[in-house]
């Protein structure tokens, strides 16, 4: 899928990227369903609804504009990297399931499982992230 010596590359440059990503993604709102489990990170990069979740007008708005904002990031990182803006959004999302899903919060695995992190077990990473 990525280019082991450009996905490395990519995931070292999402360490800077990541940061602006996840500060647009902490809106109260945003946050505070993260908290709840009605919303979650996915292996592809952008923020999805746990199945089931009662989700307001208001709250889908500003994750739909929360992956607006990230698609828009990842477009303009690939083109400075010459790379797809899937292998930026899989290099961001590797270090946000390394590094950024707080135990209790949900998130969307490789296969499409919802999944909750806890203490005992961090976040499943996907195959394409680097060992």
């Amino acid at each position: 899928m990525i280019r082991a010596l450009t996905f490395s590359g990519l995931v070292a440059f999402s360490l800077a990227i990541a940061a602006p990503a996840s500060a647009q993604a902490q809106d109260a709102a945003i946050g505070q369903a993260r908290a709840a489990g009605l919303v979650g990170e996915q292996a592809d990069g952008y923020l999805g609804f746990v199945p089931g979740a009662a989700i307001s007008a208001d709250l889908r708005g500003r994750v739909e504009q929360n992956n607006i904002q990230r698609r828009a990031l990842f477009a303009r990182r690939a083109g400075e990297r010459n790379v797809s803006i899937n292998e930026m959004a899989a290099a961001v999302a590797c270090e946000v399931f390394a590094r950024r899903i707080a135990v209790g919060e949900r998130y969307r695995d490789e296969a499409g499982q919802w999944r909750q992190r806890t203490a005992a077990e961090p976040a499943a990473m996907p195959s394409f992230c680097p060992g």
